[in-house]
């Protein structure tokens, strides 16, 4: 087991010596307990870490530098006194997460908020053996291609200790992590990739005091939800304090009935209404045909780039990792509340809803057929919707209505919750206890 760092340094000195010369039996398990002893140590820079993780041998640059479009190898000495996010994936790596990264990598920050990339690839085939065949190789590359930062030039260069630190200690299994570390070398975090969903490169310098004193200054709002996902409309609704729908799901009878329906109430009301499709996590065919109809139709505005829908729904589970990873409960926590709401919702086969009037704090969300109807029965709220303002009498309205109708249970898929998870979760609708099950997928649409 763990070793006193003394020791542990007396050892990762005395190997580093011989370590060519012995068998990867022999010197992994002493590699994997120097990097256990570099981690728990302070260091006057990084490259002692960074050496150890990367690549020991100074003759052989082990980095493509993607921030030229040469793609030069660079070694190590680039990272010197930098903090580094490490994007640590397996070849199923998704798309939009490059484009989002290179989007935060690319914003405009000042000289203290600085932060260098690099990608390492972990995979369960041994990039060192015959299995991994031009296939593996040509995926490779496609993503090295289109990646704007430093990659390692090949998979083959993580030793094997640190792929097994890697996995367990960073608790990497599967699809991407941000490990973060300071320009001494020092773990900052283990996963910022949520924090930086969330709040982008404001989240800088990746710590939990960081995480915590952002969310300190956060309430569920319009600008939190849709956050960097505004391609001009949302935005133009709030200045001119207009009131906000913004809705998702795949069902197109549903869809098409709710804006009407939304459409004729806001007339009667005699109220700006601006409509925004969100689509529906997970299925990206059914969004671009449901969006690609939407348009056609005229039903309500829609996103034209996809990435708006993934990332909005990333974000959104991002928020709930954060959360959970900080003990946080639907019970006492405003903002878990409602984003436990909208993914339960969507995981269900029906639509669901969300009402704001401009910047105002009021948001009020509802599963579809409870909206759809309290659209329908406008006549026995509007009177309320006149003295308190619309989204008050129809949060007003949907409370009488779930008061009247029995209550089906929901259920919320969590994928990729990396330990952080309480063994607590309420649901969002009724307050009781949920059911942990385990569900294994083979697809996301």
């Amino acid at each position: 087991m763990r070793k006193c760092a003394a020791q542990l340094a007396r050892r990762w000195r005395s190997c580093s010596t011989r370590s060519i010369q012995t068998t990867d039996e022999t010197r992994d398990p002493e590699a994997y307990e120097t990097l256990v002893c570099l981690f728990d140590q302070l260091h006057l820079d990084n490259m002692t870490v960074l050496k150890h993780l990367i690549y020991a041998k100074d003759n052989i640059p082990p980095l493509v530098d993607g921030t030229t479009k040469s793609k030069s190898r660079v070694g190590l000495e680039v990272l010197r006194n930098k903090t580094v996010l490490l994007l640590i994936s397996d070849l199923d790596i998704a798309i939009e997460d490059i484009k989002f990264l290179n989007h935060v990598y690319r914003e405009p920050r000042g000289p203290e908020h600085q932060f260098n990339i690099v990608w390492l690839l972990v995979v369960d085939v041994d990039p060192k053996s015959a299995a991994w065949d031009m296939s593996h190789q040509q995926k490779f590359e496609e993503l090295q291609s289109i990646m704007p930062w430093y990659t390692v030039h090949h998979p083959s260069i993580l030793e094997p200790a640190v792929i097994k630190y890697i996995r367990d200690v960073w608790r990497f299994s599967n699809g991407i992590i941000t490990v973060a570390l300071d320009p001494r070398g020092k773990l900052l975090s283990p996963n910022a990739l949520h924090m930086i969903r969330i709040w982008g490169s404001s989240a800088f310098p990746f710590t939990k005091e960081r995480e915590e004193a952002l969310w300190k200054d956060e309430s569920w709002r319009l600008e939190l939800i849709i956050d960097g996902l505004d391609d001009g409309a949302i935005m133009k609704w709030v200045d001119r304090e207009s009131y906000i729908c913004l809705y998702g799901g795949e069902d197109l009878g549903w869809i098409r009935e709710f804006t009407n329906a939304a459409k004729c109430v806001a007339k009667i009301a005699n109220i700006p209404l601006g409509m925004m499709y969100l689509g529906k996590s997970n299925a990206k065919d059914q969004v671009r045909r449901a969006a690609a109809i939407i348009t056609a139709e005229n039903l309500s505005h829609c996103w034209k780039d996809l990435t708006f829908f993934w990332f909005f729904w990333a974000r959104l589970r991002s928020m709930l990792h954060s959360k959970l990873k900080h003990g946080m409960s639907t019970e006492t926590d405003p903002v878990m509340h409602e984003i436990m709401l909208i993914l339960s919702y969507d995981e269900n086969e029906q639509g669901w809803a969300m009402f704001c009037h401009g910047r105002g704090p009021m948001v009020v969300t509802a599963k579809g057929t409870n909206v759809l109807e309290s659209m329908g029965e406008f006549d026995e709220w509007k009177g309320d919707a006149d003295e308190k303002g619309f989204v008050v009498a129809l949060q007003d309205h949907l409370k009488q209505k779930e008061l009247k109708t029995p209550h089906y249970c929901s259920h919320l898929i969590l994928p990729g919750i990396d330990g952080g998870i309480s063994g607590r979760v309420v649901c969002a609708e009724c307050g009781r206890m949920m059911v942990k099950l385990i569900m294994y997928r083979c697809c996301t649409e």
